[in-house]
């Protein structure tokens, strides 16, 4: 099971050209995380990433400042909190 996935996401990779997919408001993009997460820890563990990477990747969320911290975190609409270092840097503004 987990070589079929690890095959679906090739082969996704080979069809979509990188610059025609969505972009991921990941620094690793979903693929290549479930790609690793399938590849290092196994078809059960794959699976859990699949559906947490898609209920994370939703439109509606919202990059806010920690002032205390001086770093940015972006909310999603479920209301997880994602920290600076994990946003692809596209999506975070520069810092003043």
């Amino acid at each position: 099971m987990k070589f079929v996935f690890l095959n679906i996401i090739k082969l996704y990779w080979l069809i979509v050209p990188a610059h025609k997919r969505r972009p991921c408001v990941f620094k690793e993009s979903c693929s290549k995380y479930v790609f690793r997460i399938f590849l290092t820890q196994g078809s059960k563990q794959g699976f859990k990433a699949i559906r947490l990477r898609i209920s994370q990747c939703r439109p509606g969320y919202k990059i806010i400042r920690n002032e205390n911290l001086n770093v940015f975190e972006m909310k999603l609409k479920n209301g997880t909190v994602i920290p600076e270092y994990e946003i692809s840097p596209k999506f975070l503004p520069t810092k003043n």
